[in-house]
Formats: C-alpha cells, structure tokens, sequence
C-alpha cells in the first residue's frame, strides 16, 4: 500500500506493508520497489468537495499528476488491470428524470473536486487504452460506514449526520429534506472492488451504489430512531452547499452483470447499525 499519511486515520493496516511516498512525486514513486503486482487499485484523492473549493486549481493538478505517476507504476509493474476511485459527482446536477443514473448519464461536473474525478478519469481511460492495461473507473456513491472518522464535518453525507445527533438531537440540513443520496455501506464497496479486480471481464466506468434512493428526512429520521431521540429530532434547514447535487441515485445493473455484485446492506439497516457502531465505539 502507498500512501504519503497525510490524511490518513489510521497508520497501519492489517495484512498490508505500507510503503510511505509521495504520490506527486514522479521521481519518488518511480523509486518505489515492487516486484510485480496483478491489479493496481488508485483511491489517493482530494477527499470532499468543499475542500476543494479551498483549493480549486491544486485539486485538479494535484489529481491528475497524482492519477498519471500511479498508472506509470501500474504499467511499470505489468499489472493487468487498474482500478481507480471516481465519484458520483462526475454527473453532475442530474435531473429527476435521469435518476437513477446509469453510466451513459452525460458527465456535467459541477465542483472543483469532481471536475478533477472525470480529468482522472479520462486519464485512465486514455492512458490504459494505450497500453493494454485493463481498467474500471469506479463511481462511488455515498460511502459510510465503521471505522468512518465522526471528526470530519465536510466529508461523508452519514457520518455527519450520525456525528450532529450523537451530540445532540438536532441537525442542520444544507438544503431541503427531500434532496436524496444514494448511500452505500462500505462492506458493499470493498466487494464491488474485489469483484471488480478477480472477477470480471469489462473495462469502463462502473457505479457503485446500492442501487437505492434516500431523503434526507429518511437518513435523519432513521439515524435519531436508532439513537432513541426521535421525539427530540429538531431538523434547521439551511443554505445549500455550492456545486451540491439535489438527488442522485445509482443504476448498478451494468456491475452487476459485469460481476454479479449485488448490495448486502440495504440504506436503512447499513444507516441503523452504522449509527449502533458510533455509538458503542463512544465516537
């Protein structure tokens, strides 16, 4: 595993042998010593939007000279194939009417962050075609789960939420109750990209969701029933986050008939026990 640890929670992990480099760092990462390697799995990134509204230009620069060392490695390596860690909001804005997105959904980013998702994207897509390498970008829709950092309150649509109630039965929704996510468990994630490395055949982007729609009110309502202050619950509405997205969800036939990846954590039981995990770890 590569990772320069500037942003990670965690400083190991199980089963792994973790390689600290800097990943913008042509020179370093072409001095990285690995054998061989199968599949290649590229998730180092900007981590949210509104981080990358803070740095617009480094996001996309970053991005992508981080995104062309790392497939470099992968072809230095002969790996067969290369998974790279896209993002739902590549779409964009979508309409009602397009929903749920399938893959063929026309790509209008509308923040810093996913406009550097789709330069990636691209990337891989050209520089793999060119080389032999195959490949997936996998859009990954709202990912939650344990082992989620509760710190962090411009990242993970869930964990936010689960965060505000744990301190107290009130939240504050940046936009209407009825804007909608679909919400995957992490769980379901790490198969998808298992099935996505050993089993499967097809190049190009999938998305990786749960196939399902939430509300807003839903995930609120849902989190503060598990957490037992549902008659407290008091929900402020305010100014919505520039370049958010009103209501996505995911069409997730096309990974499933690539893998057979079908969702073992349906929205509202994931949310339930993800918010029983956040609170029996004192999170």
């Amino acid at each position: 595993m590569l990772d320069s640890s500037v942003t990670s929670v965690v400083e190991r992990v199980p089963g792994a042998t973790l390689v600290q480099v800097d990943l913008k760092d042509a020179n370093s990462v072409a001095a990285v010593s690995i054998s061989s390697a199968d599949c290649l799995m590229h998730l180092a990134a900007a981590e949210s939007g509104p981080s990358s509204a803070r740095n617009p230009v480094g996001t996309v620069a970053d991005g992508y000279r981080v995104a062309y060392n790392v497939l470099e490695l992968g072809a230095r390596l002969g790996v067969e194939r290369i998974l790279h860690a896209s993002s739902m909001t590549v779409y964009g804005n979508v309409t009602i009417e397009q929903n749920p997105v399938t893959e063929d959904t026309p790509c209008l980013p509308m923040s810093h962050y996913a406009i550097a998702k789709l330069a990636c994207e691209r990337l891989v897509h050209i520089f793999c075609s060119d080389r032999g390498i195959s490949f997936n970008n996998l859009r990954m829709f709202n990912v939650y789960g344990p082992g989620q950092d509760l710190t962090r309150m411009d990242q993970g649509l869930v964990s936010i939420f689960v965060a505000m109630l744990l301190k107290s039965p009130r939240i504050v929704s940046r936009g209407p109750l009825e804007r909608f996510r679909d919400v995957v468990h992490i769980d379901d994630v790490v198969t998808a990209w298992m099935l996505c490395a050993t089993q499967n055949e097809t190049d190009g982007p999938f998305n990786v969701g749960s196939g399902e729609a939430m509300t807003i009110r839903q995930l609120s309502s849902a989190i503060a029933d598990e957490l037992g202050v549902s008659d407290q619950l008091t929900v402020e509405v305010a100014e919505g986050t520039p370049g958010d997205i009103f209501g996505i969800a995911a069409d997730i036939s096309t990974l499933h008939s690539a893998t057979g990846f079908t969702p073992s954590f349906p929205p509202l039981r994931g949310v339930r026990q993800f918010t029983r995990w956040a609170m029996e770890s004192g999170r």
